[in-house]
């Protein structure tokens, strides 16, 4: 029997050997169609495409939808400049505001400087408004007869701890409870005397 008819048997490391050979000769030829036919793809998708869609009956729609797409993107760009613009505009004005502001703060003596902390109007008429309260407040202390009462109360306060934390203080009951009363009238407060053997017992 000759090589040719002789029969034969593979080995499993032969199995192994012509199935890789067979994968990688199919691989290449597989590429080089794939490569192929992609190319023809490319060639005609112009012309098929076109008839694929009117085949389904949507050259219409997607014409619409191109349509509708730019203008959609025309808005968005547009917006996005105008929302940039406006914003220039909102920080430009908040630091004028600002710069008002730290002037007059420094001027009138006010608390504090505004040093950027909002943009927005309802944040700003929020911290204006609170430092007008505030500057409001003390102007009615100086020029009303209730502010008038306070530094006077005030000032009569002050005097009686002086007074009763004074070193060398010497007194009678009576006087003591005399001397408080009229400290207490003169605040306008209606005082009643108690024991002073009792101000420490409550």
């Amino acid at each position: 029997m000759s090589d040719e008819n002789k029969t034969v048997k593979l080995s499993d490391k032969d199995k192994k050997y012509w199935s890789n050979r067979i994968d990688s000769e199919v691989s290449e030829k597989r590429q080089e169609l794939e490569r192929a036919i992609e190319l023809k793809v490319d060639n005609q998708i112009k012309s098929k495409y076109k008839k694929f869609v009117s085949t389904l009956k949507l050259a219409s729609k997607l014409t619409a939808l191109k349509k509708a797409s730019k203008e959609y993107g025309d808005f968005v760009k547009f917006k996005e400049l105008k929302e940039r613009e406006l914003k220039e505009k909102q920080k430009k004005l908040a630091r004028d505001i600002e710069d008002v502001y730290n002037r007059q703060a420094k001027i009138h003596g006010w608390d504090g400087t505004y040093a950027g902390q909002y943009e927005d109007f309802e944040d700003f008429d929020r911290f204006l408004t609170r430092v007008c309260k505030d500057a409001l407040h003390g102007e009615l202390k100086k020029s009303t007869k209730e502010g008038a009462q306070l530094s006077k109360m005030d000032a009569q306060k002050q005097k009686m701890f002086d007074a009763i934390h004074h070193p060398k203080l010497l007194f009678k009951q009576m006087e003591f409870e005399k001397a408080m009363k009229n400290g207490f009238l003169n605040m306008g407060i209606v005082y009643n005397t108690l024991q002073i053997s009792n101000k420490g017992g409550q």
